[in-house]
């Protein structure tokens, strides 16, 4: 099978053209050639003598796509396209397309439709149509959004209104899912990331999940939530031999440079579970060359998302900063890191996540108030409740109750004021 090849262009002081190869790659476009220039110009990207020289090079190269490394108005991309005799992608749609390709369910496929609805409107044309063929013919087949090519305004803002509506009812349900799971008690963290850094392999490590964790940017769209369990009453976690809490792990969508502004909207509401989230592991790939700008793109998009991340509001998580990868970097590497990031949990997924596991116990006991409970044997059921939910750290039947030392989380701690009394 013939590769549709592609020449990459970036203008500008902040260009990102290794990564924008690995986002051509993910739909299956060859890198032919790259093609930079530090000033943008406002009528065509790449100055005139620049776009000379970029014909040539797709000639040279039978090149059947450009593309550009950032978002391109329609008139940059018209002059781009009629300078260089081939059809012209920009950064934004192409990471559309690569999101249309790997939604999988109904959330995550009417909030791509929306991101390209608002892309395309000022644009009116409609989808391009030769990247439409590429990712095995069904990249741009996918959802109920699928519709004919050419939408005119009016179309456009009928269907936007509809997905937004159907996006609020999606928000509602999880709104009250969310919380049923913060009044059950049991403690939710949210892995955040940049895109391949191996946050679903986390999750499957934490949980025995068995999500796909190929090697390809964003394989994770939607928002997947699983129980880890804890361990019972004989301490059975090999540490201090208290009873570990259950909590419930989810892996939320990658984040990225230059993330396109209609994706950073549509996928608020899949993000909402990292606000709202106990605790929050910020996973990064420890072997990538651009570790601390990628780690400053997820904590940026964080904060702008949830500015409260950087308020001091007692009800905001904690987060753990999770170094991953780790098997695929050497020993001065790895000291470096270590001495550079002294809080991170550096672990390699594939092979276990130990001390990640041990940090997330520490932030949630930390969020959790330390009690002395005596339950009468007739209200068994509230003792029964705690395990599970309670970080159990000792336990005595005696012919009043169950005397417990337990650690609550704060959401639950009031239903058992009840019971407190003194230690022992």
């Amino acid at each position: 099978m013939n590769e549709e090849r592609a020449v990459l262009v970036g203008a500008g002081e902040t260009r990102q053209m290794a990564e924008l190869g690995r986002l051509a790659g993910t739909l299956g476009i060859g890198v032919s050639a790259v093609l930079e220039q530090n000033r943008r110009d406002g009528t065509g990207y790449l100055g005139r003598g620049k776009r000379e020289e970029l014909r040539d090079l797709v000639s040279e190269v039978d090149a059947m796509f450009v593309i550009a490394d950032d978002e391109l108005t329609a008139s940059q991309a018209r002059v781009l396209e009629k300078a260089c005799g081939a059809s012209v992608v920009d950064r934004t749609e192409l990471i559309i397309r690569i999101f249309e390709a790997h939604a999988r369910d109904a959330a995550s496929r009417l909030e791509v439709e929306l991101a390209d609805l608002e892309y395309r409107l000022p644009r009116v044309k409609g989808k391009n149509p030769e990247l439409s063929r590429l990712g095995g013919g069904g990249v741009t087949t996918r959802g109920p959004g699928e519709q004919q090519l050419e939408y005119d305004r009016r179309v456009i803002r009928d269907r936007i209104t509809t997905i937004n509506r159907k996006l609020k009812d999606e928000r509602s349900g999880r709104a009250v899912r969310g919380a049923r799971l913060k009044e059950s008690g049991t403690p939710t963290v949210a892995l955040v990331g940049y895109t391949n850094a191996g946050k679903t392999t986390i999750l499957n490590r934490l949980s025995g999940a068995n999500r796909s964790t190929r090697d390809r940017l964003f394989e994770t769209l939607e928002t997947t939530t699983r129980l880890v369990e804890g361990t019972g009453a004989d301490g059975a976690d090999g540490s201090d031999g208290a009873s570990r809490p259950d909590f419930v792990v989810t892996d939320t969508v990658g984040f990225i440079r230059k993330l396109p502004t209609q994706l950073v909207h549509s996928f608020a509401s899949t993000l909402e579970a990292s606000g709202d989230a106990d605790v929050r592991v910020l996973c990064a790939d420890a072997s990538s060359e651009d570790l601390e700008d990628e780690i400053s793109t997820v904590t940026e998009t964080m904060n702008e998302s949830f500015p409260s991340e950087n308020g001091s509001s007692s009800d905001s998580g904690s987060t753990i900063l999770c170094l991953n990868k780790a098997d695929l970097i050497d020993e001065d590497r790895t000291r470096k890191l270590r001495s550079e990031y002294p809080e991170a949990a550096m672990i390699s997924a594939l092979h276990d996540c130990d001390e990640l596991l041990q940090r997330i116990y520490a932030a949630i006991s930390s969020r959790r108030q330390r009690m002395y409970l005596l339950i009468p044997h007739s209200d068994y059921a509230a003792a029964s409740h705690l395990y599970g939910v309670a970080e159990i750290h000792a336990r005595e039947n005696t012919q009043e109750g169950v005397l417990m030392d337990v650690s609550l989380p704060n959401s639950i701690a009031a239903r058992y004021l009840q019971y407190t009394t003194t230690s022992a």
